[in-house]
């Protein structure tokens, strides 16, 4: 496996994008949390559609890290990325015991990634298989959250049955039921765009321009992005924000 492959500049790029509106997103939510500025709660129904986004780029990057990296790498990396996101949950657990993650973001790319391993190993006919089951996996989210369980266990909870009010429970939520289907649709499509790990298509020179370098660098490092934005935000909130409130006349 050549692990020395050139990175493709616009899944940098575009993973850049979704991490900045994600920053904003939580930004609004840190503010509305410290009870800085109210929010109207509509604005999180946009985070659903970054999050689909990043979850489909996790698809298209596995595509990619298949023709680069064997099998039991991809599963240190999936396990890798569960184990962050227990880590969430332990610090949550400490200083967020009413609203604790169990299961969040990184742990659902985590397992997902794990699971799609074998979709991956497919040689024939790996875009009917995986829209097939992406299909199935969707659809049974959909189903599944119409289940309401007000004590649900954490098997529930990671395959998608929650409680009517699952946000007064977790700040962070995503159940395998249907976002693991959103990473196979990536890879659907990471299969018809990034076929054996090459470019199928040609981009604009302005993807490659340094102008983006800003973006392509969060792009690059989403995963420490991801993990240090919310403490600086907290603490430029707590200790710049709120004391700076009263000069600020809002």
């Amino acid at each position: 496996m050549n692990e020395r492959l050139p990175r493709f500049a616009e899944l940098d790029i575009a993973r850049g994008v979704v991490i900045f509106i994600m920053i904003f997103l939580h930004l609004l939510w840190d503010l509305d949390f410290f009870q800085v500025y109210p929010l109207n709660n509509d604005v999180y129904q946009f985070n659903k559609i970054f999050a689909s986004s990043f979850f489909m780029l996790v698809g298209i990057c596995l595509v990619i890290m298949t023709a680069r990296k064997t099998p039991l790498e991809q599963f240190k990396w999936g396990l890798k990325i569960f184990n962050i996101g227990m880590g969430l949950s332990i610090i949550t657990l400490v200083f967020m015991p009413d609203r604790p993650i169990l299961f969040g973001v990184l742990h659902c790319i985590g397992l997902s990634i794990i699971i799609s391993i074998p979709f991956l190993q497919i040689k024939r006919y790996t875009i009917l298989v995986c829209s097939a089951f992406a299909l199935i996996v969707m659809l049974l989210g959909l189903a599944i959250r119409t289940v309401i369980i007000e004590n649900p266990t954490i098997i529930q909870l990671i395959v998608g049955f929650h409680q009517s009010d699952s946000w007064k429970h977790t700040i962070d939520y995503f159940p395998l039921f249907p976002w693991l289907g959103i990473v196979l649709f990536g890879i659907v499509i990471g299969n018809i765009l990034y076929k054996d790990g090459q470019r199928q298509f040609g981009i604009p020179a302005i993807i490659q321009n340094k102008s983006s370098a800003v973006i392509s660098f969060f792009g690059r490092h989403s995963l420490p992005v991801y993990l240090a934005h919310q403490p600086v935000l907290i603490i430029l909130i707590k200790y710049v924000v709120i004391p700076l409130r009263p000069l600020l006349n809002f």
